[in-house]
């Protein structure tokens, strides 16, 4: 009688774990178990089976996409295959992995005339960045002489870190303006027009100094620093086209070269300058001044008085042209000389000791 009591109350308390087993086992898909075996629990098949479905990409990372070093070139130059301006630098470039390297003005949807408007320019450039800033994790900008001054003029425009910009290195850029586009505009103002024999004698020696773009450089000036976006000038000391004065950019790291023999040509080939650009793109910091102090202020202190006698000369270039528009326009009569004498006190002789 014990027995059947016990072999009951373990019968109840034992029955609601094996219907639930059963229906487990009646969950599992394509089960053909047999019904006289005896009941066991174990998790249904069917819950952890893989299960084939369409799944989206995953979005690319930025560490996946390309960087993107977009070439600005300076006045008279041309994103055309066969300018070599920055052949020099794309072959170091090269050595990049995943990096893309784009001339602006090779887009015709943003076109750049290096003859005229800079400011046009630079939006074109600012839209140009814009558009491919989406597919590229980050931009560097890296610009030759007046392309220097179409990036500052983008950055005024809108441009800025938020676009994606980390880097921008400027060679031999006239970021104060220019004191000989200067000239030409104060000569041809004074001559109500342009001058006939400067202007031939300039195209004779390839230079163009009638345009938009020459008169916009004689009203420039800097631009204060974007913020987040690594700055770095390079300059030669040599450079008789954009002197000291004229590539003055305050609050921006600079530095004076004294390797290459032509100057603001010469910085497009010369090592040092090349490989500061690299390091600034590939580091996204200004390299540290390897040179020591006393050679930094000798090249510093040539470039300046090479700047001096640059600036000199286009003073009395400008008042020669003055003068000469003066004896042929009818209608400016002025005596530049004699105002010239009231303006400027004339020096006195000392005596001797």
């Amino acid at each position: 009688m014990r027995r059947l009591l016990r072999a009951a109350v373990v019968m109840a308390f034992t029955l609601p774990f094996l219907a639930s087993a059963a229906l487990v086992a009646s969950a599992d898909e394509g089960s053909r178990g047999n019904a006289t075996a005896s009941p066991h629990i174990r998790p249904p098949l069917g819950v952890l089976r893989h299960v084939d479905a369409p799944t989206a990409s995953p979005a690319p990372t930025d560490a996946a996409l390309p960087e993107l070093v977009i070439l600005v070139g300076g006045y008279q130059s041309c994103a055309c295959p066969d300018d070599g301006t920055f052949d020099t630098l794309r072959e170091r470039l090269a050595a990049l992995p995943n990096t893309d390297v784009v001339r602006f003005g090779t887009d015709p949807r943003f076109p750049f005339d290096t003859f005229g408007s800079i400011d046009a320019s630079a939006i074109n450039l600012r839209d140009h960045i814009r558009s491919l800033a989406p597919t590229h994790s980050v931009v560097h900008i890296v610009t030759h002489s007046m392309g220097g001054v179409v990036a500052d003029r983008a950055f005024a425009q809108g441009l800025s870190h938020e676009d994606g910009v980390a880097t921008y290195v400027a060679w031999s850029a006239p970021h104060s303006g220019s004191d000989a586009a200067r000239g030409f505009v104060l000569a041809n103002s004074v001559a109500r027009g342009p001058n006939p024999a400067i202007h031939e004698s300039l195209l004779w020696l390839r230079m163009e100094s009638e345009s938009q773009a020459v008169r916009d450089l004689a009203s420039t000036r800097p631009i204060p620093p974007p913020k987040g976006v690594v700055r770095l000038d390079l300059r030669e000391a040599n450079d008789t086209l954009v002197t000291p004065r004229d590539a003055r950019d305050p609050g921006v790291a600079s530095r004076t070269l004294g390797r290459a023999l032509e100057g603001h040509g010469g910085i497009l080939d010369d090592p040092e300058a090349i490989d500061l650009t690299f390091r600034t793109i590939t580091t996204r910091a200004v390299p540290p001044e390897h040179r020591g102090p006393l050679l930094v202020q000798a090249i510093e202190d040539r470039s300046d008085e090479l700047g001096w006698h640059v600036f000199g000369a286009i003073c009395v270039l400008t008042v020669l042209a003055c003068v000469y528009a003066s004896k042929t326009n009818p209608i400016f009569r002025i005596p530049i000389v004699q105002g010239l004498r009231e303006l400027l006190p004339r020096a006195t002789r000392k005596p001797c000791p």
